[in-house]
């Protein structure tokens, strides 16, 4: 079960975010995508752009929602900069599959050269190595597109970070979130809305559970 950071620590995280100017700045466009279509499939399930061992400590994890098995060989995973543009797609694996919702080996963990902590289910483990300094940038976004080049899911971390954003941006991680071994995740139960700020939150970290 994840478990959600304390009160205390959020709101003391969000204020230094808001100092540096992590937070939403004022003055940035709240708008929603028209007519949004809910995943029913494989979601960006949690993210972590930056931890205790810098910028390139990261991970993406991907979830299957469904009650099928869902076959993701040759799916792309895209990182997109802080104005939304593209700068690294990272490709699945042939072979690449994940279990049903709620069944071992339903994510898919791809982690980055300098990632910390554990992963609980490590069905599908996939490292990569991105082309920036800063990998996932902490103010970008990431999405999952299928075979087809549907976008299937994504979340951005600014407003600005079109191509992957839902709805309003989730609140990126800071210096602050990395002391406390933060990542932005989803609820147990995966919700998605469509809107990055309601589906999103920072909590501890749980690659693969």
């Amino acid at each position: 079960m994840r478990r959600i950071l304390g009160a205390s620590a959020v709101f003391a995280m969000l204020a230094i975010g808001m100092a540096g100017g992590v937070a939403n700045a004022a003055g940035e466009s709240e708008g929603t995508e028209v007519a949004p279509l809910v995943s029913s499939t494989v979601v960006v399930n949690e993210v972590s752009t930056r931890g205790v061992n810098g910028q390139l400590d990261e991970f993406i994890e991907l979830r299957n929602i469904s009650s099928q098995p869902q076959d993701i060989s040759g799916y792309l995973v895209r990182i997109y900069s802080p104005s939304g543009i593209l700068t690294d797609t990272i490709v699945m694996p042939a072979g690449t599959i994940l279990q049903p919702k709620f069944t071992a080996g339903q994510y898919a963990v791809l982690v980055g050269q300098n990632f910390s902590g554990t992963i609980s289910d490590q069905t599908n483990v996939i490292p990569f190595t991105l082309a920036g300094v800063d990998g996932i940038p902490t103010t970008g976004g990431v999405t999952v597109q299928n075979l087809a080049g549907t976008k299937l899911d994504g979340v951005g971390f600014s407003n600005a970070v079109l191509p992957a954003r839902e709805g309003q941006a989730a609140t990126p991680e800071s210096a602050a979130t990395d002391q406390l071994n933060a990542s932005n995740s989803r609820n147990i139960l995966s919700t998605d809305t469509d809107n990055n700020r309601q589906d999103f939150s920072l909590q501890l970290r749980s690659a693969g559970q």
